[in-house]
């Protein structure tokens, strides 16, 4: 996925310019919203990617961030705990990240894809 910054303009139609959100601030917030989810219980990526997460921090573990026009998609790979809803997890995981990264963030979210990537006890 692209790592590029999001612009959103300001919404009042006074002001000009708008507000830079880097792609890792939006991979922070997921990433907090996804492992305060209830089943959720850890984040997990690729071996390649493992390397690149050392120099952005932990929060953005499992998290993949797509900036295309004016809209972010987000990527998650989890770790759910065993014997859950798997659908019904998932649903609160994108529920919490849109609430989260949408309307606390202001961020314009496009699509929240989850990938279970593993079960533990």
């Amino acid at each position: 996925m692209s790592s590029t910054d999001l612009k959103i303009p300001f919404a009042a139609p006074d002001l000009a310019g708008g507000v830079t959100v880097a792609h890792q601030v939006i991979a922070k917030l997921a990433g907090k919203a996804a492992r305060a989810t209830y089943g959720v219980v850890a984040m997990q990526e690729r071996p390649i990617r493992k390397l690149a997460r050392f120099f952005r921090g932990s929060l953005t573990e499992g998290v993949e961030v797509d900036v295309a026009g004016d809209v972010a998609s987000i990527g998650l790979h989890v770790v759910m705990e065993r014997g859950v809803n798997l659908s019904q997890v998932t649903a609160n995981l994108v529920e919490q990240v849109r609430y989260q990264v949408g309307q606390i963030g202001g961020v314009p979210l496009g699509e929240v894809s989850v990938r279970v990537e593993d079960l533990q006890d």
